[in-house]
């Protein structure tokens, strides 16, 4: 759906983009002209009336002599005019005897040597309505004067059939037969109301370009973008919300299932301990291979009893500190040693308050790895600072990579020693201990801060 206006607003984009001129055109329709020009009138001046260049000297045409005595003939009506063409002496001699022109000398000759209309060296010193028809655009005063406002380029431009001008600010479009200018105030507002950015071509770089105008769009509106930001940003937040949401549930549908499962096991692990009682008092009664097989029975029986109750603790607290009991040190580590037949070494003996399941079930894993992964002799080495109980369990194996956080990587699909790792790491991480990895020989050390059992713990 986000895809979907996604690509709809940059559709939008590209067709605002599109049509600038027929936009403009259509703005300009509505509004009101400052003024206007019929076509026709200017069509019926001679081109040389209109071009910018008519306003020079003719310096390709006739000479310099000549061009010197006109100019000085023409300030005092005296001086040698024998360089001058003949026709222009005949209009200096008419200008300076205040003589009359023949009927169409004007439209023939539209054009003084000197530069400007010929209308305009006849009329100097004479009243200023004669001959006012045949002026250039930039020397009369009427309504055709406005193109004299124009510069060369537009001049140029308007000579050559543009229907489009730019005047400084102002606009010149040509249109149903006639010449409108639009002042900046009359087509601007309208113009990028309509989407359109109008420069004068050249300034810029121009997404259409029309005679002398630039055109370009304006700037797509901020909203839709700002919404759409929005629309991410909510969503994400959502996204976001929701997966933590999933997770705390997840998390407290697991923990409520474990939980179930610890109570739901006290009932029939308390059965089997009455069995195991009732057993016990009969034990002399029992065939020899029954008594072998109850000490394996009585040994479970009682891993079970611990295993329900230090979940219970797990399950209440984040750390493990509860369910702590005075264990003398060389009974539990022989016993644990036992059951992997491995050796173990006491630097000295002591009986220490240890949460006795939770780090018999972390030798428990490294054990197994050693036995699974390594190499004998295994051992278990202990070692008490008065603080910190530090348990190594060493193996005469080598590994090929002796980084924990690779090692346990590596095994996390359910091979190598990945998941006892994990254990372990988990189970220290929540008793306030860490497990180091050395090597070779393989070593993995357990530190965990302990304490010694009160006087009356270690009677007892």
């Amino acid at each position: 759906m986000m895809l979907r206006l996604c690509c709809c607003l940059l559709f939008c984009q590209a067709a605002w983009a599109g049509g600038l001129s027929s936009r403009l055109d259509a703005a300009l329709a509505g509004a009101r002209p400052a003024q206007s020009l019929a076509l026709a009138r200017i069509q019926s001046l001679d081109e040389g009336l209109i071009a910018p260049e008519s306003l020079q000297p003719a310096w390709s045409r006739y000479g310099l002599r000549a061009l010197r005595q006109l100019a000085a003939h023409e300030r005092g009506c005296e001086g040698d005019l024998s360089a001058v063409p003949p026709l222009w002496r005949d209009f200096e001699g008419r200008r300076c005897m205040d003589g009359r022109l023949p009927t169409d000398w004007l439209r023939l000759h539209p054009v003084h040597p000197l530069g400007g209309s010929s209308a305009a060296h006849w009329r100097q010193g004479r009243p200023r309505a004669e001959a006012a028809d045949w002026l250039h655009v930039r020397e009369r005063a009427d309504d055709l004067g406005l193109l004299g406002a124009l510069s060369d380029d537009n001049l140029d431009a308007l000579l050559a059939g543009a229907r489009w001008l730019w005047q400084d600010g102002a606009l010149w479009r040509l249109r149903d037969g006639h010449w409108r200018l639009y002042p900046a105030a009359a087509w601007r507002e309208r113009a990028e109301a309509a989407g359109v950015s109008v420069s004068a071509a050249g300034t810029s770089a121009c997404a259409e370009r029309m005679d002398g105008l630039c055109l370009n769009p304006m700037p797509a509106p901020a909203w839709p973008w700002r919404a759409v930001l929005a629309g991410l940003a909510g969503l994400a937040l959502a996204g976001g919300g929701w997966l933590a949401w999933q997770r705390r549930r997840l998390e407290r549908e697991r923990r409520f299932a474990l939980q179930m499962l610890t109570h739901e096991l006290r009932t029939p692990i308390a059965g089997l301990a009455g069995v195991v009682e009732g057993l016990r008092r009969d034990f002399d009664r029992l065939p020899d291979s029954a008594q072998d097989h109850f000490g394996h029975l009585a040994g479970g029986v009682s891993r079970l009893r611990q295993l329900a109750e230090a979940s219970r603790h797990y399950l209440s607290a984040d750390r493990l500190d509860e369910g702590r009991q005075a264990v003398r040190l060389a009974e539990w580590l022989d016993a644990v040693a036992e059951r992997h037949q491995a050796a173990f070494c006491l630097n000295e003996d002591a009986t220490l308050l240890l949460p006795a399941y939770w780090l018999g079930l972390c030798l428990d894993n490294l054990l197994a790895n050693a036995r699974r992964h390594g190499r004998p002799p295994w051992r278990v080495l202990a070692d008490w600072d008065g603080r910190r109980l530090t348990l190594t369990v060493c193996d005469g194996g080598r590994l090929s990579d002796y980084r924990l956080r690779r090692l346990r990587r590596r095994g996390s699909g359910g091979e190598g020693m990945g998941l006892g790792l994990a254990i372990v790491l988990r189970v220290l991480a929540r008793l306030g201990g860490r497990l180091r990895l050395s090597g070779p020989p393989t070593s993995f050390s357990l530190q965990l801060p302990v304490k010694r059992a009160p006087r009356q713990d270690h009677l007892a």
